[in-house]
């Protein structure tokens, strides 16, 4: 390969490490290396308060030229959490914020000359947000700072002061990171109106993606073990997730008791998900069934005709909703999931605000077996057009070729 077709180097910074891909952030760095290694010769870069095995250390080098693990110390990290409430930085950032390794990931990040830089989410701002000498650009992903503030309004009250608190502080973070970096991204058209910013438009909207092809029903995938009848609807989702937890117990409390009200019998629901909280173990019993981790997740998906997502407190755009509709699941969720989207998706997956609307929604679908074999394979199409992860990754590739080209022509 001659001089001029070597690839753009890029450095990517991410506050975990991706694997294992138990939540939303490390879903989508884990996806979008594997695309953007295909265009950048890619330093990866991942802080860690967990020590990674080599099994994870192999998977991930398939995605990177080369992988450096920051150890984050857990006892210095509960001396930040203890002088917090003298700072002004939200909660998340000082738990990740590292202040004896900053300097080190900067040496390590310029050491290898890098075209352009890539951060995610506002937790690791503060390592790069002064190097001026590359390129940099920060995945914002949601904002945080609406999410805390409408889980502050379905949390326990000895929680909620520090929700409130932690909503606060992300949105005066918010509305000042983006002048540190040479261009954000943001999951949503939705998450992006809701930015503090303003010079928010110039946001760049990057969705994320699905693995088409493993979440095809085409594929031969063990059913799930269960002694239970057959499952009305499934939720799947990361159980420690406060978002999940609030969607889950409303699905059992309260939207359940109310198709049963309706329908004049039990409704049969599958909770399905890595690390079930107690509030959400404590859901299980005689027609709710909660299961942690499985062998498959896609076996939980189909587990059901029905895949429904309550999400009452999230931003961004659900993964969940994304696998679901790949697997030509009929899909209940609430406007403001669909709406991160970003698309008009016609009558492919259904909508509700409140517990009364899921139920109604939920007793007309079961009915009616082929409006939700139609309602699947509608949402499946619009996923193969739009939201397999080379699809969704076209605007980041785009804006980091940009950046890179302009450093190397300077």
């Amino acid at each position: 390969m001659s001089e001029s077709d070597a690839k753009p180097r890029l450095a990517v910074l991410t506050p975990r490490f991706p694997l294992p891909l138990n939540k939303g952030d490390r879903l989508r760095i884990y996806h979008q290396l594997a695309v953007l290694h295909e265009r950048f010769e890619v330093d990866l870069h991942c802080l860690s308060f967990r020590a990674v095995n080599d099994a994870e250390i192999a998977a991930l080098k398939q995605r990177c030229n080369t992988l450096t693990v920051h150890r984050l110390n857990l006892v210095k990290a509960a001396f930040r959490m203890s002088w917090s409430l003298f700072s002004r930085r939200p909660f998340q950032v000082l738990l990740f914020t590292e202040r004896s390794l900053i300097r080190k990931i900067r040496q390590e990040i310029m050491g290898r000359s890098p075209d352009v830089l890539l951060a995610q989410m506002v937790r690791t701002a503060e390592y790069v947000k002064d190097l001026d000498a590359v390129p940099h650009i920060l995945d914002i992903m949601d904002t945080l700072h609406a999410g805390a503030e409408r889980e502050a309004e379905r949390a326990p009250w000895w929680k909620r002061p520090l929700l409130r608190e932690e909503g606060r502080r992300l949105l005066r973070y918010e509305h000042r990171m983006p002048h540190y970096f040479d261009a954000c991204t943001i999951i949503s058209e939705q998450d992006r109106t809701l930015l503090p910013h303003p010079d928010r438009s110039e946001v760049h909207i990057v969705p994320n993606g699905v693995d088409a092809a493993f979440f095809s029903p085409s594929n031969d995938i063990l059913p799930i073990e269960t002694e239970s009848e057959p499952f009305d609807v499934a939720f799947c989702g990361n159980l420690g997730y406060a978002p999940n937890i609030v969607a889950a117990r409303f699905l059992a409390e309260d939207v359940a008791p109310c198709f049963e009200q309706m329908a004049g019998r039990p409704l049969k629901v599958l909770i399905c998900g890595a690390q079930p909280a107690p509030a959400v173990k404590a859901l299980s019993g005689r027609n709710v069934k909660v299961i942690g981790n499985v062998a498959d997740i896609r076996s939980a998906y189909l587990a059901a005709p029905i895949f429904i997502a309550p999400m009452l407190v999230n931003t961004g755009l659900q993964n969940k909703l994304l696998e679901a509709m790949s697997l030509e699941r009929a899909c209940i969720t609430t406007p403001r999931a669909l709406a991160a989207l970003g698309c008009n998706v016609g009558d492919a997956v259904a909508t509700a605000e409140d517990a009364p609307s899921f139920a109604q929604g939920i007793q007309g679908m079961l009915g009616d077996p082929e409006r939700c074999k139609t309602m699947g394979e509608a949402a499946s199409a619009i996923v193969q057009e739009r939201f397999t992860w080379h699809a969704a990754s076209v605007t980041l590739v785009a804006l980091l070729e940009k950046h890179a080209d302009a450093a190397q022509n300077t």
